[in-house]
């Protein structure tokens, strides 16, 4: 394939649609592209806990999605982290706010806590950038007004944390 028929290939892949153009943007676009994404992941994941109208669906796929999508266009760790907590934070605070939640949004909440954990095994300096103790504190304590043991699976996380420091 010739560089012009590459090109053009691109070209195509980045208009077909938006998945592709955020993934070629994030190879392509280095650190201010992963800044857009990042924001754009972020009000994807509050949309879905406390849209600006209405209440919210917590569907959990569409959360999922918006991380994995910036974490296979940026690679980017500490920004998949920061969006892996804010779903933790959304979804602790939807719970506190309305009450708890079907058992398998609780397990999916579960995993993305696993999830935050090995990232920070792999980049323990990401604890202190994204300031990760302090907010965790803050979600367990929101966690302790609806039980479901997540207060104390929050808990764990901060112990696991602070064993990394």
């Amino acid at each position: 394939m010739d560089a012009n028929s590459l090109i053009s290939l691109i070209h195509d892949l980045y208009a077909l649609n938006k998945a592709n153009k955020e993934y070629l943007q994030g190879r392509i676009g280095g650190k201010a592209a992963y800044a857009s994404l990042r924001e754009n992941a972020a009000k994807k994941i509050k949309h879905e806990f406390f849209p600006e109208r209405g209440f919210g669906k917590a569907r959990i796929a569409p959360v999922k999605k918006a991380i994995a999508g910036y974490k296979k266009a940026t690679g980017d760790p500490i920004g998949t982290a920061d969006l892996t907590l804010q779903f933790i934070e959304q979804f602790v605070k939807l719970c506190r706010e309305y009450g708890g939640e079907e058992e398998s949004k609780l397990n999916s909440l579960s995993v993305a806590m696993r999830e935050l954990l090995k990232i920070l095994e792999t980049c323990p300096a990401i604890i202190e950038v994204l300031n990760i103790e302090e907010r965790l504190l803050k979600a367990k304590k929101d966690a302790s007004y609806f039980g479901y043991g997540i207060e104390d699976e929050i808990f764990d996380l901060i112990d696991d944390i602070k064993a990394l420091e």
